[in-house]
Protein backbone atom coordinates (compact mmCIF):
# COMPACT_ATOMS: atom_id res chain seq x y z
CA UNK A 1 0.00 0.00 0.00
CA UNK A 2 2.79 2.35 0.98
CA UNK A 3 4.72 1.01 -2.60
CA UNK A 4 1.40 2.98 -4.50
CA UNK A 5 1.70 6.05 -3.14
CA UNK A 6 5.00 6.37 -4.02
CA UNK A 7 6.74 4.96 -1.31
CA UNK A 8 9.86 2.37 -0.80
CA UNK A 9 9.12 0.74 2.37
CA UNK A 10 9.82 -3.04 3.93
CA UNK A 11 8.00 -4.41 6.68
CA UNK A 12 11.51 -3.47 8.75
CA UNK A 13 10.80 0.25 8.47
CA UNK A 14 6.90 0.26 9.69
CA UNK A 15 6.63 0.08 13.50
CA UNK A 16 2.99 -0.86 14.75
CA UNK A 17 1.38 1.54 17.06
CA UNK A 18 -1.73 1.90 19.22
CA UNK A 19 -3.22 4.55 16.79
CA UNK A 20 -1.25 7.73 14.86
CA UNK A 21 -1.82 9.51 18.44
CA UNK A 22 1.14 7.22 19.98
CA UNK A 23 2.83 7.00 16.46
CA UNK A 24 2.71 10.98 17.14
CA UNK A 25 4.27 10.96 20.53
CA UNK A 26 6.88 8.27 20.13
CA UNK A 27 7.69 10.65 17.30
CA UNK A 28 7.88 13.64 19.48
CA UNK A 29 9.48 11.71 21.96
CA UNK A 30 12.38 10.12 19.32
CA UNK A 31 13.00 13.67 18.26
CA UNK A 32 12.72 16.41 20.84
CA UNK A 33 13.23 16.53 24.90
CA UNK A 34 11.18 18.68 27.10
CA UNK A 35 11.21 22.47 26.91
CA UNK A 36 11.78 22.05 23.18
CA UNK A 37 10.20 24.39 20.48
CA UNK A 38 7.87 22.78 17.75
CA UNK A 39 6.15 24.09 15.17
CA UNK A 40 2.47 23.02 14.42
CA UNK A 41 -0.31 24.62 12.31
CA UNK A 42 -2.97 26.83 13.32
CA UNK A 43 -5.46 25.98 14.43
CA UNK A 44 -4.38 22.44 15.29
CA UNK A 45 -6.21 19.00 16.13
CA UNK A 46 -6.41 18.79 20.08
CA UNK A 47 -5.10 15.93 19.80
CA UNK A 48 -1.79 16.99 18.85
CA UNK A 49 -1.42 19.64 21.23
CA UNK A 50 -2.54 17.42 23.83
CA UNK A 51 0.45 14.93 23.02
CA UNK A 52 2.98 18.46 22.85
CA UNK A 53 1.48 18.97 26.34
CA UNK A 54 2.49 14.95 27.82
CA UNK A 55 5.76 15.16 26.19
CA UNK A 56 6.27 18.25 27.68
CA UNK A 57 7.16 20.52 24.83
CA UNK A 58 6.81 24.39 23.63
CA UNK A 59 4.33 25.44 20.23
CA UNK A 60 4.87 27.50 18.10
CA UNK A 61 1.63 28.02 15.89
CA UNK A 62 1.75 28.65 12.09
CA UNK A 63 -1.48 29.98 9.87
CA UNK A 64 -2.90 27.68 8.36
CA UNK A 65 -4.60 28.52 5.04
CA UNK A 66 -8.07 27.04 4.36
CA UNK A 67 -7.47 25.42 1.19
CA UNK A 68 -3.34 25.43 0.91
CA UNK A 69 -2.52 24.24 4.51
CA UNK A 70 0.57 25.82 6.31
CA UNK A 71 1.71 28.92 5.76
CA UNK A 72 5.31 28.01 4.24
CA UNK A 73 6.64 31.72 4.75
CA UNK A 74 5.35 31.57 8.51
CA UNK A 75 7.10 27.88 8.69
CA UNK A 76 9.97 29.98 7.33
CA UNK A 77 9.46 32.76 10.13
CA UNK A 78 9.58 30.34 12.54
CA UNK A 79 13.05 28.48 11.36
CA UNK A 80 14.61 31.68 11.33
CA UNK A 81 13.39 33.10 14.33
CA UNK A 82 13.30 29.83 17.11
CA UNK A 83 15.48 26.76 17.62
CA UNK A 84 12.80 24.57 15.79
CA UNK A 85 13.40 20.96 17.09
CA UNK A 86 10.41 19.13 15.17
CA UNK A 87 7.32 20.34 13.16
CA UNK A 88 4.14 18.84 12.78
CA UNK A 89 1.53 18.39 9.89
CA UNK A 90 -1.48 17.34 8.60
CA UNK A 91 -0.52 18.42 4.80
CA UNK A 92 -4.03 16.10 3.65
CA UNK A 93 -7.63 17.07 4.70
CA UNK A 94 -6.31 18.67 8.00
CA UNK A 95 -8.57 18.74 11.24
CA UNK A 96 -10.36 21.38 11.36
CA UNK A 97 -9.98 22.99 8.82
CA UNK A 98 -9.77 20.34 6.02
CA UNK A 99 -6.80 22.07 4.13
CA UNK A 100 -5.01 19.88 1.59
CA UNK A 101 -1.33 20.78 0.33
CA UNK A 102 -0.66 20.60 -3.25
CA UNK A 103 2.22 18.83 -4.35
CA UNK A 104 4.26 21.17 -4.32
CA UNK A 105 3.88 22.94 -1.28
CA UNK A 106 4.41 19.56 0.39
CA UNK A 107 7.62 19.45 -1.27
CA UNK A 108 9.15 22.84 -0.74
CA UNK A 109 7.93 22.19 3.27
CA UNK A 110 10.18 18.82 3.14
CA UNK A 111 13.53 20.35 1.48
CA UNK A 112 12.73 23.58 3.78
CA UNK A 113 12.86 21.37 6.97
CA UNK A 114 15.84 19.31 5.60
CA UNK A 115 17.55 21.84 4.82
CA UNK A 116 17.09 23.16 8.66
CA UNK A 117 17.65 19.78 10.20
CA UNK A 118 14.18 19.68 11.62
CA UNK A 119 12.80 16.66 11.67
CA UNK A 120 8.69 16.75 9.80
CA UNK A 121 5.87 14.43 11.50
CA UNK A 122 3.34 13.83 9.26
CA UNK A 123 0.14 13.07 10.42
CA UNK A 124 -1.73 11.34 7.06
CA UNK A 125 -4.95 9.85 9.29
CA UNK A 126 -7.19 11.55 7.14
CA UNK A 127 -5.39 10.59 3.12
CA UNK A 128 -7.62 7.88 2.36
CA UNK A 129 -10.82 9.68 2.75
CA UNK A 130 -10.60 11.89 -0.18
CA UNK A 131 -13.46 13.26 -2.70
CA UNK A 132 -11.64 13.35 -5.54
CA UNK A 133 -10.50 10.84 -8.07
CA UNK A 134 -7.22 10.50 -6.71
CA UNK A 135 -5.65 9.72 -3.28
CA UNK A 136 -3.02 12.98 -2.73
CA UNK A 137 0.28 12.05 -2.03
CA UNK A 138 1.61 12.15 0.98
CA UNK A 139 4.45 14.68 1.88
CA UNK A 140 6.64 11.50 2.66
CA UNK A 141 7.27 10.85 -0.93
CA UNK A 142 9.54 13.51 -1.07
CA UNK A 143 11.38 12.39 1.60
CA UNK A 144 15.10 12.01 0.73
CA UNK A 145 17.38 11.49 3.84
CA UNK A 146 14.86 10.07 6.39
CA UNK A 147 13.53 13.15 8.17
CA UNK A 148 9.78 12.80 7.33
CA UNK A 149 8.78 10.40 10.25
CA UNK A 150 5.00 9.31 8.75
CA UNK A 151 2.21 8.36 10.62
CA UNK A 152 -1.12 6.67 10.24
CA UNK A 153 -4.20 5.10 11.81
CA UNK A 154 -6.84 2.73 10.61
CA UNK A 155 -8.65 4.76 13.16
CA UNK A 156 -10.59 7.05 11.20
CA UNK A 157 -11.32 4.65 8.11
CA UNK A 158 -12.18 0.85 10.01
CA UNK A 159 -12.93 1.76 13.04
CA UNK A 160 -11.79 4.29 16.20
CA UNK A 161 -12.22 1.48 18.48
CA UNK A 162 -9.49 -0.36 16.88
CA UNK A 163 -6.60 1.71 17.83
CA UNK A 164 -4.46 0.49 15.50
CA UNK A 165 -1.92 2.47 13.59
CA UNK A 166 1.63 2.86 12.10
CA UNK A 167 4.42 5.42 11.58
CA UNK A 168 7.56 5.28 9.59
CA UNK A 169 10.23 6.80 11.18
CA UNK A 170 12.67 6.70 8.84
CA UNK A 171 15.97 7.76 10.05
CA UNK A 172 15.01 7.92 13.61
CA UNK A 173 13.56 4.21 13.15
CA UNK A 174 15.71 3.09 16.40
CA UNK A 175 14.98 6.03 18.54
CA UNK A 176 10.84 5.34 18.09
CA UNK A 177 11.33 1.67 18.49
CA UNK A 178 13.25 2.18 22.44
CA UNK A 179 10.56 4.61 22.95
CA UNK A 180 7.91 2.22 22.24
CA UNK A 181 9.62 -0.35 24.28
CA UNK A 182 9.68 1.67 27.12
CA UNK A 183 5.91 2.82 26.65
CA UNK A 184 4.07 -0.92 26.33
CA UNK A 185 6.74 -3.23 24.99
CA UNK A 186 4.54 -3.98 21.64
CA UNK A 187 1.33 -3.67 19.71
CA UNK A 188 -0.98 -6.20 19.92
CA UNK A 189 -0.42 -8.65 17.77
CA UNK A 190 -4.15 -10.03 17.04
CA UNK A 191 -5.95 -6.92 15.37
CA UNK A 192 -3.22 -6.55 13.58
CA UNK A 193 -3.65 -10.24 11.92
CA UNK A 194 -7.41 -8.99 11.64
CA UNK A 195 -6.38 -6.30 9.65
CA UNK A 196 -3.77 -7.91 7.41
CA UNK A 197 -6.40 -10.34 6.25
CA UNK A 198 -9.05 -7.68 5.52
CA UNK A 199 -6.68 -5.96 3.64
CA UNK A 200 -5.54 -8.89 1.91
CA UNK A 201 -9.27 -9.43 0.86
CA UNK A 202 -9.33 -6.47 -1.07
CA UNK A 203 -12.55 -5.42 1.72
CA UNK A 204 -10.69 -2.46 3.01
CA UNK A 205 -10.78 -0.86 -0.65
CA UNK A 206 -14.45 -1.79 -0.81
CA UNK A 207 -15.06 -0.39 2.36
CA UNK A 208 -13.10 3.00 1.74
CA UNK A 209 -14.70 3.35 -1.69
CA UNK A 210 -18.67 3.63 0.08
CA UNK A 211 -17.06 5.80 3.15
CA UNK A 212 -15.70 7.83 0.94
CA UNK A 213 -19.17 8.69 -0.64
CA UNK A 214 -20.92 8.64 2.51
CA UNK A 215 -18.27 11.14 4.04
CA UNK A 216 -18.64 13.51 1.10
CA UNK A 217 -22.62 13.51 1.34
CA UNK A 218 -22.68 14.35 4.66
CA UNK A 219 -20.05 17.40 4.73
CA UNK A 220 -21.70 18.55 1.39
CA UNK A 221 -25.20 18.15 3.16
CA UNK A 222 -23.85 19.98 6.79
CA UNK A 223 -22.35 22.86 4.84
CA UNK A 224 -26.06 23.70 2.77
CA UNK A 225 -27.43 23.38 6.00
CA UNK A 226 -25.29 25.71 7.82
CA UNK A 227 -25.55 28.32 5.10
CA UNK A 228 -29.29 28.10 5.83
CA UNK A 229 -29.78 28.59 9.62
CA UNK A 230 -26.69 30.28 10.57
CA UNK A 231 -26.59 33.84 10.64
CA UNK A 232 -25.89 36.14 8.15
CA UNK A 233 -21.85 36.29 7.53
CA UNK A 234 -21.02 32.92 8.79
CA UNK A 235 -18.00 31.32 6.84
CA UNK A 236 -17.72 27.29 6.50
CA UNK A 237 -14.71 25.39 4.99
CA UNK A 238 -14.72 23.42 1.89
CA UNK A 239 -12.93 20.05 2.44
CA UNK A 240 -11.35 17.89 -0.13
CA UNK A 241 -11.63 15.04 2.31
CA UNK A 242 -12.03 13.86 5.29
CA UNK A 243 -15.49 14.66 7.75
CA UNK A 244 -14.72 17.59 9.29
CA UNK A 245 -16.08 21.23 8.94
CA UNK A 246 -14.57 24.71 9.80
CA UNK A 247 -17.06 27.51 10.90
CA UNK A 248 -15.94 31.00 11.38
CA UNK A 249 -19.12 32.73 12.90
CA UNK A 250 -19.38 36.73 12.36
CA UNK A 251 -17.79 39.47 13.97
CA UNK A 252 -17.49 38.81 17.92
CA UNK A 253 -19.98 35.93 17.96
CA UNK A 254 -18.88 33.38 20.70
CA UNK A 255 -18.34 30.22 19.87
CA UNK A 256 -17.83 29.06 22.92
CA UNK A 257 -21.23 30.26 24.19
CA UNK A 258 -22.72 28.44 21.11
CA UNK A 259 -21.19 25.18 22.54
CA UNK A 260 -22.27 25.61 25.44
CA UNK A 261 -25.68 26.55 25.06
CA UNK A 262 -25.73 23.34 22.58
CA UNK A 263 -24.24 21.01 24.87
CA UNK A 264 -27.45 21.82 26.95
CA UNK A 265 -29.49 20.72 24.30
CA UNK A 266 -27.11 17.50 23.62
CA UNK A 267 -25.71 18.97 20.38
CA UNK A 268 -22.17 18.28 20.53
CA UNK A 269 -19.56 20.58 18.33
CA UNK A 270 -15.89 21.62 19.60
CA UNK A 271 -15.14 25.16 20.31
CA UNK A 272 -12.82 26.87 18.41
CA UNK A 273 -10.63 27.57 21.60
CA UNK A 274 -9.57 24.08 21.39
CA UNK A 275 -7.73 23.73 18.67
CA UNK A 276 -5.12 26.73 19.89
CA UNK A 277 -2.86 27.26 22.91
CA UNK A 278 -3.28 31.17 22.32
CA UNK A 279 -6.83 31.70 22.90
CA UNK A 280 -7.48 31.61 19.10
CA UNK A 281 -10.51 31.00 17.42
CA UNK A 282 -13.11 32.41 20.29
CA UNK A 283 -15.97 32.92 17.14
CA UNK A 284 -14.83 29.29 15.45
CA UNK A 285 -16.87 26.04 15.63
CA UNK A 286 -15.64 22.51 14.17
CA UNK A 287 -18.63 19.88 13.17
CA UNK A 288 -18.41 16.87 12.76
CA UNK A 289 -20.16 15.30 9.86
CA UNK A 290 -19.16 11.43 10.18
CA UNK A 291 -22.46 10.30 11.24
CA UNK A 292 -24.95 9.61 8.23
CA UNK A 293 -26.57 12.30 7.25
CA UNK A 294 -29.97 12.02 8.71
CA UNK A 295 -33.56 13.92 9.90
CA UNK A 296 -31.82 14.09 13.63
CA UNK A 297 -28.83 15.35 12.48
CA UNK A 298 -30.00 17.84 10.03
CA UNK A 299 -32.71 19.03 13.09
CA UNK A 300 -29.57 19.34 15.42
CA UNK A 301 -27.38 21.72 12.71
CA UNK A 302 -31.22 23.83 12.68
CA UNK A 303 -31.25 24.28 16.18
CA UNK A 304 -27.38 25.06 16.03
CA UNK A 305 -27.80 28.07 13.56
CA UNK A 306 -30.57 29.41 15.91
CA UNK A 307 -28.51 29.45 18.70
CA UNK A 308 -25.79 30.82 16.83
CA UNK A 309 -28.77 33.46 15.65
CA UNK A 310 -29.79 34.58 18.88
CA UNK A 311 -25.86 35.20 20.12
CA UNK A 312 -25.15 37.10 17.55
CA UNK A 313 -28.21 39.27 18.35
CA UNK A 314 -27.17 39.52 21.99
CA UNK A 315 -23.55 40.46 20.68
Amino acid sequence: RMAALGIIATPGDILATNGAQEAIILALQAVTKPGDIVVVESPSFPGILQALDVVGLRVIEVPTHPSEGLSLEGLELALEQWPVKACVVVPNHSNPMGATMSDLRKQQMVRMLEAAGVPLIEDDIYGDLYYGTHRPRPAKVFDRTGNVIYCNSFSKTISPGLRLGWMMPGKYLAEASQQKYFSNLGTASVPQLAVAHFLEQGGYDRYLRSARLRYREATDRMRAAVGRSFPEGTAVSRPQGGFVLWVQLPGTVSGTEVFRRAREENINVAPGLMFSTTDKYENCLRLNGANPWSERVEHAIARLGAIATAVAAES
